[in-house]
């Protein structure tokens, strides 16, 4: 437990500092990502997303899909994306993953695997 509170508290270190996040930001998205936090650990995340697009939060899949179909850090797809966020984070329905914060990216495959375990990623999975 208290590895994993350590991994939270350098992760908010880290949001704070890299971004253009007030007090007041990082205390609304700690209250509104709240209930995903612990369905993953930093750790875990970071397996899943070296595997999905080697740790490119604007990673664009092209290969399967010219029109680059599988998007961001955890390539989703824009209908899951959508529906995982109508569920969990309203305001990111409609948004490209790729133009989202790395953190609404991290707090949005939380809430996926929340749902549906390591199935949306059938070979990354296994890595978490």
């Amino acid at each position: 437990m208290h590895v994993r509170v350590s991994a939270i508290v350098i992760s908010l270190t880290a949001l704070l500092f890299a971004s253009a996040c007030t007090p007041e930001e990082v205390a609304l998205y700690l209250k509104v990502t709240d209930h995903v936090n612990d369905v993953l650990t930093t750790e875990e995340l970071k397996r899943l997303r070296d595997c999905e697009s080697t740790d490119n939060y604007t990673a664009v899949s092209l290969w399967t899909n010219p029109v680059g179909l599988y998007r961001g850090a955890y390539q989703f797809v824009q209908h899951t994306w959508d529906g995982v966020a109508e569920r969990h984070f309203p305001w990111l329905v409609g948004k490209d993953p790729v133009e989202v914060e790395p953190w609404w990216q991290d707090a949005m495959t939380r809430a996926l695997w929340s749902e549906r375990g390591r199935q949306p990623w059938p070979i990354c999975g296994l890595r978490v």
